[in-house]
């Protein structure tokens, strides 16, 4: 049998390391959700509601650690992302362990004066519940490195971060629910006082039942 290609899986994965799914096949309303799941304020509010024609559900939005929308409909989110400081075009990378060595940035000289500079790096993100995700991020970063500085120092800012998924869809991470974010090479350029240590071991909450994002498999 063949799936509708419009159809729409929402995995909704919990600070409490559960994980619950919805599902939708009807165009209109998979393009209505689409709609509502791009807007970036998404868990700045209190609660997330969904509905169905039989039923409805509010989840409280402090209690979500990420979403994940798989589905090869259109989306209004566009990657790479356009934002005031840049292009960026962050995607999962479900594979183990990220390598630790330098990616490619800008040449020796630098782009000329005035042009976007290339910064690319993966991030493994952990939240509350225990979910893990790795993401490699490209960014065309505008500006000179004070610029760069600003961007790192104002990413907690931002309630949502949005990431595509290679298999069709996007993911959106709830900033307030990271415990923590480790990144391959280091920034050019960090905010605030850094403290000179390097990661050495990190061990698995014994609350909660930790899951990697690339060892769960959808239904």
């Amino acid at each position: 049998m063949t799936a509708n290609p419009i159809d729409l899986t929402l995995e909704l994965r919990a600070a409490n390391g559960s994980s619950t799914e919805f599902y939708e096949s009807d165009e209109d309303r998979v393009r209505e959700a689409l709609r509502l799941l791009a807007a970036p304020q998404l868990f700045a509010q209190d609660h997330l509601l969904l509905a169905s024609q039989h039923g409805a559900s509010m989840i409280p939005c402090k209690g979500i650690d990420m979403i994940l929308v798989r589905t090869f409909a259109r989306a209004p989110l566009k990657f790479p992302l356009n934002l005031p400081q840049g292009r960026f075009d962050i995607v999962e990378r479900p594979e183990a362990w990220p390598d630790k060595t330098s990616v490619a940035t800008d040449g020796p000289g630098g782009p000329p004066p005035g042009q976007p500079r290339r910064r690319s790096l993966q991030v493994e993100i952990h939240t509350l519940g225990g979910w893990t995700v790795t993401l490699k991020a490209v960014a065309m970063i505008r500006g000179n490195s004070q610029d760069e500085r600003q961007l790192f120092a104002h990413l907690p800012e931002v309630p949502t971060l949005p990431f595509r998924l290679e298999e069709g869809g996007f993911g959106l991470i709830n900033t307030a629910n990271i415990i923590r974010a480790h990144a391959w090479p280091k920034p050019a350029a960090l905010p605030g006082i850094v403290l000179p240590l390097a990661l050495r071991r990190w061990t698995p909450s014994r609350v909660h039942n930790p899951a990697n994002l690339s060892e769960v498999t959808s239904s």
